[in-house]
């Protein structure tokens, strides 16, 4: 069976074709791609927050050993601030700090310590801590001197020493081997606002 159709019939039905044709083509553009567009936006972002999801956990897993860490830290600066001057009555500290220390070495003494003389700023720029420098004199034989002054700079490793001066008249009433000296010794200061 064939049909027969008029030429006027044969255009509608090639404008029907190719409008149906347009009409699927527009269909598919904007319905079915721009879905897909939209679906591997969503697809990326949630990868994207899976993967912050997954950054956070890890880094909450390490939030104990982050705590441990700083406690250990938070004690080791104790134990280390123990040994530095404190804000009140810095010269009984140094008095009793240094007088054990010079009683276990023969051959030095000190018989003068100063007031400290506290500043800001000292041997490092932006230190948390102020500087307090004690004037200390005494007396001692010579070769003494050195394995005083690196015991004492060994024993206490954030002290240190200044300003040496030597000289040979160490006094009436003081034999005549020693030797008069004085010597300034800086300390970081822990005062309360760096606690």
């Amino acid at each position: 069976m064939t049909l027969n159709l008029s030429k006027q019939q044969q255009e509608r039905i090639g404008i029907i074709i190719v409008g149906t044709v347009v009409l699927i083509i527009v269909l598919w553009y904007f319905g079915v791609m721009v879905k897909q567009d939209q679906l591997r936006r969503t697809r990326d972002n949630t990868r994207t927050v899976i993967k912050t999801l997954k950054d956070a956990e890890a880094e909450m897993s390490q939030g104990s050993d982050i705590a441990t860490k700083l406690a250990a830290r938070n004690q080791l600066l104790e134990k280390r601030e123990a040994i530095l001057a404190p804000d009140r009555d810095a010269y009984a500290w140094i008095i009793g700090v240094i007088n054990p220390f010079i009683q276990s070495r023969k051959g030095v003494n000190v018989y003068s310590y100063s007031q400290p003389d506290v500043v800001e700023e000292g041997l490092l720029p932006r230190f948390p801590y102020k500087w307090a420098t004690f004037h200390l004199k005494g007396t001692g034989y010579y070769y003494e001197f050195g394995k005083f002054f690196a015991d004492l700079e060994n024993t206490f490793p954030y002290f240190r020493v200044q300003n040496v001066e030597i000289s040979a008249n160490a006094g009436p009433g003081v034999e005549a081997e020693k030797l008069a000296y004085s010597f300034d010794i800086v300390v970081p200061m822990v005062t309360s606002d760096t606690k």
